[in-house]
């Protein structure tokens, strides 16, 4: 690590065995990185994920996560700019899934949701819906009511993804439930819903955060 010879590195690792790579992989996530300079952590990930995706995608994504959320990595160090290009390849496609359901759920700004989004290059609505409703958070609602408007045409999409955030079961689910369902007049949905609107209401919910999240908490 310390000589940031991240080719060396491949090559200690492709000379153990299986039982010993695992335990090498741990090793580099659990005790090395969660200490390393962010340019070297990211490069690690980078070099590790581009080599052998399948035994490190995950892996490093968790070691991520802890420092995203801890603050001593963040989506516009330049190192993740590196990265996400290496990840926006279609070939990539099941690597980004993997991150970004790993990392949503911590995100707490819609700004940095669509900052991932934006980066690692999802950009169709329908995969970003997929990702997003299933994310607890009022961050994730906000982004999925954004989303939503760019596929307002769509009722039963719509109507759907209503349903969908129903199932999740959580009172925030059911009032962002209600809220879509109210802000897209979708009459059709059925279900006992505890969060009470007035038209004055939608006013905003769509472009502000903070309007948005006072309306979807406010019972």
């Amino acid at each position: 690590m310390a000589a940031r010879d991240w080719q060396a590195l491949q090559n200690y690792l492709s000379g153990l065995s299986n039982s010993h790579f695992r335990t090498a992989g741990y090793i580099i996530a659990e005790r090395l990185l969660p200490s390393a300079l962010a340019d070297d952590f990211w490069a690690v990930m980078h070099s590790l994920v581009a080599w052998q995706p399948k035994a490190f995608t995950v892996t490093m994504a968790k070691a991520a996560r802890l420092r995203l959320v801890a603050g001593t990595l963040t989506l516009q160090d330049s190192g993740f700019g590196v990265l996400a290009e290496l990840l926006r390849d279609a070939s990539r496609a099941i690597d980004v899934d993997k991150i970004v359901q790993l990392w949503l759920p911590d995100m707490r700004r819609p700004e940095t949701i669509e900052r991932l989004f934006a980066m690692l290059g999802v950009d169709d609505a329908l995969r970003r819906i997929g990702f997003l409703v299933r994310v607890d958070t009022l961050a994730a609602g906000f982004v999925l009511l954004r989303t939503l408007r760019f596929e307002e045409h769509n009722r039963p999409l719509l109507v759907t993804t209503v349903r969908d955030l129903m199932r999740r079961g959580s009172s925030l689910s059911f009032n962002q439930a209600s809220l879509a369902k109210a802000f897209f007049g979708l009459d059709e949905v059925g279900g006992v819903f505890s969060l009470s609107l007035q038209p004055y209401e939608m006013a905003r919910v769509d472009t502000d955060f903070d309007v948005y999240s006072r309306v979807v908490r406010k019972v």
